[in-house]
């Protein structure tokens, strides 16, 4: 090859190598502006999606904590798909209680109590540090035998009370499904402590503070509700309890309210152990005076269960309430009306007329009795 072929040569390979290299850093470019455009594009969905995310959990935190809850779950899977289980723990008498699960393979965890210092569980873990704890973590363990990957993060209440979301798969979780999981805590926290608020507002209007019955006026609505309920079911029927207790006001005199608060207690305490369902209501109705419904039951059962109640109150051993110092003991008795629907009444407030009528009956005749209404009419003292 002559010196001229070969510089041309060379020239041309050169002139190649510089095209190549131009193509293949234009391709770079062109591959670096559509990652970007990508990047932009999932950046700008996550935002949208946290910011719907954050309207339903406000629209959530109008109703109650279990809507919050709900939408936790489904934000949660909606932001990390390989999300399967995801659970809501808070502390309570020191432990913590798993209040919500969401998925078929965690559904029994409702109610499960985990040690609030035990350092292997994820969310104690995860209240313990305050922030993201996940399953590679060392020394955590998994809550599920399938949990592949999971993800602990408290929520933000008030001072004294912890919850946290535990979010799990059976597949791995990226970094970018932890964060996001993280940051769903964060938006779901302000709502979560506004639903709760909200229920302790209805608790503390639904039910006595001191006994922690339902007060009178949340009881006469749930009695209307079953006696409603009851008028469209030809065979159902309710027994009314109402109650007074004996020769209060002399215990109250001689020991003091703290003593007469502890018997009021100690009262209610029997009638809540009385109840034979959860569909059963038990109620005070204003001082000393105390409703107990049982549903699904006649009028000859309700007295039985009167009676019952009758002699388990008479049979209280009442020492340890009263002052130590005090000697004279006021003996502690009930007097018991029953009225049943739809037998003695049809309405909510004709029925607790007549148990009340019932009830004074007792009172009048001696106490320490159960009253109800004759097939006659007529005011019968069982005792």
């Amino acid at each position: 090859m002559t010196p001229a072929a070969a510089v041309e040569l060379a020239f041309v390979a050169a002139s190649c190598g510089v095209g190549i290299a131009g193509t293949l850093a234009a391709l770079r470019t062109r591959a670096g502006a559509r990652a970007d455009r990508l990047a932009l594009r999932l950046a700008r969905e996550r935002e949208a999606s946290f910011v719907e995310a954050s309207r339903r959990l406000a629209d959530a935190a109008r109703g109650c904590v279990e809507d919050v809850q709900a939408e936790i779950a489904r934000a949660a899977r909606h932001l990390a798909p390989a999300v399967d289980a995801v659970l809501l723990f808070e502390e309570r008498d020191g432990a913590l209680t798993c209040v919500f699960a969401a998925g078929e393979r965690t559904a029994y965890f409702v109610g499960a109590r985990i040690a609030r210092d035990d350092p292997a569980a994820l969310p104690a873990r995860a209240v313990a540090a305050g922030h993201r704890v996940t399953l590679a973590d060392a020394g955590v363990r998994a809550l599920h035998p399938a949990d592949t990957a999971a993800v602990g993060v408290p929520l933000s209440l008030d001072a004294g009370r912890s919850c946290v979301l535990v979010a799990a798969a059976r597949a791995a979780l990226d970094a970018d499904a932890v964060d996001r999981i993280a940051a769903l805590a964060d938006h779901a926290s302000p709502a979560y402590l506004i639903a709760l608020e909200r229920a302790i507002d209805r608790h503390r209007a639904e039910y006595d503070g001191l006994t922690g019955l339902l007060g009178p006026r949340a009881f006469r609505q749930r009695l209307g509700g079953l006696i409603d309920a009851a008028r469209h079911a030809p065979l159902a029927r309710l027994g009314l309890l109402f109650l007074d207790t004996d020769r209060f006001k002399a215990w109250n005199d001689s020991y003091g309210h703290a003593a007469g608060d502890a018997l009021l207690r100690e009262i209610a305490r029997v009638l809540r152990g009385a109840a034979r369902c959860a569909a059963d209501l038990v109620a005070r109705n204003g001082g000393d005076e105390f409703c107990l419904v049982f549903t699904e039951t006649d009028k000859a059962v309700a007295i039985e269960r009167a009676e019952e109640l009758r002699a388990r109150i008479v049979q209280l051993d009442l020492a340890h309430l009263r002052p130590p110092q005090a000697h004279a003991a006021v003996r502690i008795t009930a007097s018991i009306g029953v009225a049943a629907y739809p037998a003695d009444a049809d309405g909510a407030s004709a029925l607790l007329e007549r148990a009340d009528a019932a009830m004074y009956h007792s009172k009048q005749t001696g106490r320490d009795a159960v009253s109800y209404h004759g097939v006659d009419g007529r005011l019968v003292r069982l005792r």
